[in-house]
């Protein structure tokens, strides 16, 4: 007997259902005007084969590599195709089991479609994320009980309309496809969402109930947009979120064994973890695995830690045994942070005994007082970065500094690296001979060649303008931080829009050539493949083809003009004959001026057994 769904139950079922018919006609009009064709190099089959059969699918989708990253059987094609929550709220496989069809049929399949088919999914996980929070809140109005939050809904599985296959990889594609039908439905059904999300209890303490979450809608990620500290915001994430931050920071205080969001020395009653942990797992949860749909690069949340200071330094105990307890201890606090970062593991990038693991959030513990000695017990002293640097898997990162961090290759410990506008004085004029181009070109290099991101800040009193943050751009800086989010979220999205192209996927092992890289798509085939991140070095090698091709991190080198792209960025690979080289950005699809490829890692480590950190320092 069918269990009986509840009615948040059912609007999953239906969502599911409806974007599950968009790919079935898809897909069935592959089958009636599509042949089959053979894998290059396979034999052709002994039997004749439908078109647009799972098996059809898989090796399309294999072929074309149209989900590198990923390996996906004929069983999940299938799922996908009889709207399992489980698998179609994965843009992944969606985008490419529709963009397979499409290949097999001739129909053209554009960025708009995918971004459709990447929303209507989206809307899916946030219509199950609800519905579990409606059973955690109404356990017994249920007649029959529902699945257990770790888990998604089970049903029957309606027989999809083609027949067999076979799958592997594609990175998650930006945001793609249902009709614009389907869309009224979507948003009428978003609606319904907020409501069950809402509908809380007021006294729900916030450590263990997520807040409302927003379904991602049609928001650019703003690759150099961070989010400075907006303690008295009273929705400070999702107004980061709303504008595309890539970026966000909270400053946290401890107080009575809480860790509270401040500013200076003053603290609201809110919660660290309940307003931003919670806040982004939810996001993620919501967004089909990704903070921004399509965006494959680690959203940071910065953490800084504040103190009561006497002076420049925390007020402490004189005794250090007292002060080694104390909540104004920078290393106390940090072990809070580590310890709340626990619950939400599955979806922070980490660093293992086994190397490195993508996630869509990156913690950086920031402040002061990361590289001060702070008393941690009785004869002894220690700092943020040592205890930091002491964990068994990394999921806590350290924020660095130039003097520190520049030359070191640290970036498993030290992501970022972040420094002040050199060129505001104390009274907050801006002097252009002291700008960041002038000052710290050298610096931002090498950190980046070394595998750091590179943060600057400006004053907190001082207004930003718009020639600081022309000055960033131009000189390479990652991330700019601004207090005020609207006004900078404006000027990026009218003056640095994107990256330097190629759509990279988040890494994964790639067993043929024993690395880990990441798949990124090249605009045109003859390819070259320098020895170094220059023009005038030896040419080791070519790719024949474009589309997509692994690669194994990024660094700033020479620049090269190709067309209208003009980029100084290089990505490491092995050409078709076999010898490692450099690729530059300006061969890539989407390139941006002068910025580093879309999610791809910085600099060249952990990527081949037996190899130096740096492959090819310039």
């Amino acid at each position: 007997m069918q269990e009986t769904l509840t009615p948040w139950w059912t609007e999953v079922q239906d969502a599911a259902q409806l974007l599950a018919s968009q790919l079935n006609a898809v897909v069935a009009h592959a089958a009636q005007v599509g042949t089959y064709t053979p894998p290059p190099g396979s034999p052709p089959p002994r039997r004749r084969r439908q078109p647009a059969s799972l098996r059809h699918l898989a090796e399309v989708i294999r072929t074309h590599r149209l989900a590198p990253g990923l390996s996906v059987d004929k069983d999940d094609i299938a799922a996908v195709l009889s709207g399992d929550p489980r698998r179609i709220t994965e843009p992944v496989l969606v985008v490419a089991v529709a963009r397979a069809a499409h290949l097999i049929a001739g129909a053209p399949f554009d960025q708009l479609d995918a971004d459709r088919l990447v929303v209507a999914g989206t809307h899916v996980a946030a219509l199950v994320d609800a519905a579990r929070k409606a059973d955690e809140q109404a356990p017994r109005t249920v007649p029959e009980p529902s699945p257990e939050p770790s888990t998604e809904v089970e049903r029957p599985a309606r027989e999809p309309v083609v027949i067999d296959a076979y799958f592997t990889t594609r990175r998650p594609g930006r945001r793609r496809a249902l009709i614009a039908g389907a869309l009224g439905l979507i948003l009428v059904a978003v609606a319904a969402t907020v409501v069950i999300v809402g509908n809380r209890d007021p006294g729900d303490r916030p450590e263990t109930t997520s807040p409302p979450v927003d379904v991602p809608g049609a928001v650019v990620p703003l690759d150099h947009g961070h989010a400075g500290t907006a303690f008295r915001s009273t929705r400070p994430l999702q107004d980061a979120l709303d504008r595309g931050y890539t970026g966000v920071e909270a400053q946290v205080m401890l107080r009575n064994g809480n860790l509270l969001l401040c500013s200076g020395s003053d603290c609201g009653d809110r919660l660290f973890p309940a307003t931003y942990l919670q806040g982004l797992n939810a996001r993620v949860s919501a967004a089909g695995g990704r903070v921004y749909p399509g965006y494959h690069q680690p959203v940071l949340l910065f953490v800084a830690i504040g103190c009561v200071t006497d002076g420049d330094s925390c007020r402490l105990p004189a005794d250090p045994a007292e002060a080694a307890a104390d909540e104004n201890n920078p290393l106390v606090v940090a072990r809070q942070v580590m310890s709340a970062l626990t619950p939400y593991r599955g979806m922070l990038f980490h660093v293992d005994g086994s190397g490195r693991h993508w996630g869509p959030v990156q913690v950086v513990v920031t402040g002061s007082h990361n590289d001060e000695q702070v008393p941690a017990g009785a004869g002894r002293h220690d700092s943020v970065r040592g205890l930091l640097s002491r964990q068994g898997d990394t999921y806590a990162f350290l924020d660095g500094s130039f003097g520190v961090d520049r030359d070191l290759y640290d970036a498993d410990l030290v992501p970022v690296i972040s420094f002040p506008d050199p060129a505001f004085g104390s009274d907050c004029t801006y002097h252009k001979e002291d700008s960041i181009e002038e000052v710290h070109w050298d610096d931002i290099v090498t950190a980046q060649t070394t595998g750091h991101h590179v943060r600057v800040t400006h004053p907190a009193a001082c207004p930003e303008r718009e020639d600081s943050w022309s000055d960033a751009i131009n000189g390479g800086v990652d991330y700019i931080s601004a207090g005020e989010l609207e006004p900078l979220s404006t000027w990026l999205g009218s003056n640095a829009v994107g990256g330097g192209g190629g759509n990279c996927a988040v890494p994964a092992w790639i067993a043929a050539q024993r690395v880990n890289g990441q798949f990124c798509t090249l605009v045109t085939g003859d390819v070259p493949v320098m020895s170094g991140p220059d023009p005038l070095s030896e040419r080791v090698g070519s790719l024949a083809k474009g589309g997509a091709h692994w690669f194994v991190g990024q660094q700033p080198g020479r620049p090269v003009t190709r067309a209208a792209a003009t980029n100084f960025w290089w990505a490491y690979t092995r050409a078709d004959n076999g010898r490692w080289g450099w690729v530059s950005l300006a061969y890539f699809t989407n390139p941006g001026r002068d910025q580093p490829a879309d999610g791809l890692q910085y600099a060249c480590y952990d990527v081949r057994p037996d190899q130096p950190d740096i492959c090819h320092p310039l």
